[in-house]
């Protein structure tokens, strides 16, 4: 399991597209409009769920990418307020029990990851970037990593193998994007798998993911 983090208009589904066999759940509407590859847009969890069942089951499909997870968690976070009747997550309602209530959005992340861990595929996770909170005392708050909230967040960077940063930079005349899993003290970035531990990978412009691949 991956996760790849990186601002608006990075690159991160250009990328993962380039995946051999990769079929890409896109969630936010539009959000892969110039994207070439196998892509499907998800408008909502039901169809999510049958679209991820379908791409385990299909021997085509060598791996599978949900963009975003960020709004697999809206989402989430709108189902588990229907259940419990509640406007949002931060409600506090009488004969509601707060800790039931995020139990209930963790289950989700839990059967998505176990999902995913159990098809055999390789599975990406896209996520939105977050920079990193530093005090007063140059001290760091909240590293550099994915936007999900509290201890999901978390959890997801503890499921995962790799959490890469996608972003681009310009280069004299040219824009030239990155993939990084060099984390250092200000971010969540790395990998459990050695070969793309501590790299820095340029990625070029087209087939972009036979750069990872030639690690």
């Amino acid at each position: 399991l991956g996760i790849l983090s990186g601002l608006p208009k990075s690159g991160k589904s250009v990328l993962v597209a380039s995946i051999p066999g990769c079929v890409l759940l896109e969630l936010e509407r539009g959000g892969a409009d110039r994207v070439d590859g196998w892509v499907q847009e998800i408008p909502d969890l039901a169809t999510l769920r049958i679209a991820m069942q379908a791409a385990v089951d299909d021997p085509a499909v060598k791996a599978i990418v949900i963009d975003s997870i960020d709004v697999f968690n809206d989402w989430s976070e709108a189902e588990v307020c229907t259940q419990f009747g509640l406007e949002s997550m931060s409600e506090r309602r009488e004969g509601v029990n707060g800790f039931e209530v995020w139990k209930a959005l963790r289950a989700r992340y839990e059967g998505l990851i176990s999902y995913l861990k159990k098809s055999g595929k390789l599975a990406i996770l896209i996520a939105h970037s977050r920079h990193p909170k530093i005090d007063s005392d140059g001290k760091v708050v909240i590293p550099a990593g994915i936007n999900i909230p509290g201890k999901l967040g978390s959890y997801l960077a503890a499921e995962a193998d790799f959490i890469g940063n996608v972003y681009k930079t310009q280069v004299g005349t040219s824009t030239v994007h990155y993939l990084s899993f060099r984390g250092g003290p200000l971010g969540t970035y790395g990998s459990r798998i050695p070969e793309l531990e501590d790299k820095l990978i340029a990625l070029p412009r087209t087939n972009q993911w036979s750069a990872v691949e030639a690690i």
